[in-house]
């Protein structure tokens, strides 16, 4: 394991923390950062969790912070609207999201990665309205959902994960998502860098992600799979 790369791809992500995506409008929104995407995506289900899920009638979800992370990540919608996907969201996180929020970071190991595995496919049946999109699904539970081991697709991770465990390029979540465990397991312990500190939001919510950050292993994955995209 050539602890030199995860080393230096550490360091970019804590370089881009904070840094909005060029991506994204003119390139200056935080909302699009890291930190923003974590911040507006998983702290508008942490905040609702607090109320009761009620929401004045809005979607959970800003039909805006899905088209953020839409653009950032270079997602395809299937042809989706963002209003059309912000209402079948909202209908996700309340038919599955909702009941287990509690209870999220109570799950024993392999339970789950198994309900991660079994969300992204529900997400991609019905947000997306295919099972044939993974992609989309894993990026959103996975800042939606910190607390999972949700493991994001990307083209560059599928070649190298396939490259190293020379298999097909894995286009079945569950399979990548096996791939990605087991890569996983072997680089974690040489996964040194801590998390740096939430800098973009409210005083609320900047503890909450510090929370998170601190007590799940997103920070960990997101290392890996930034160390996989500079190694492909």
């Amino acid at each position: 394991m050539n602890t030199q790369i995860h080393e230096n791809a550490a360091l970019l992500i804590i370089n881009n923390w904070a840094t909005p995506s060029p991506l994204v409008g003119s390139g200056h929104d935080a909302r699009s950062s890291e930190n923003g995407l974590l911040s507006i995506m998983y702290g508008s289900l942490e905040r609702a969790s607090r109320f009761d899920w009620l929401n004045a009638g809005r979607t959970l979800v800003d039909k805006t912070y899905i088209n953020i992370l839409l653009q950032a990540a270079e997602l395809d919608a299937n042809g989706v609207t963002t209003t059309e996907l912000a209402s079948r969201l909202d209908a996700f996180v309340r038919a599955e999201l909702e009941p287990l929020w509690a209870e999220f970071e109570e799950l024993d190991h392999d339970p789950k990665h198994q309900l991660a595995v079994e969300l992204v496919d529900k997400c991609a049946a019905t947000v997306l309205g295919s099972s044939h999109q993974p992609e989309a699904a894993s990026w959103l539970l996975y800042y939606l959902c910190p607390q999972l081991p949700v493991f994001p697709m990307h083209a560059a991770l599928k070649e190298e994960l396939a490259a190293k465990q020379d298999l097909a390029v894995e286009s079945d979540y569950a399979d990548f998502h096996a791939a990605c465990r087991r890569q996983f397991a072997r680089a974690l312990p040489h996964i040194h860098s801590p998390a740096p500190p939430a800098l973009y939001g409210e005083k609320r919510e900047l503890e909450i992600i510090n929370q998170i950050l601190r007590g799940s292993d997103w920070w960990q994955r997101r290392c890996f799979l930034q160390h996989l995209i500079t190694a492909a």
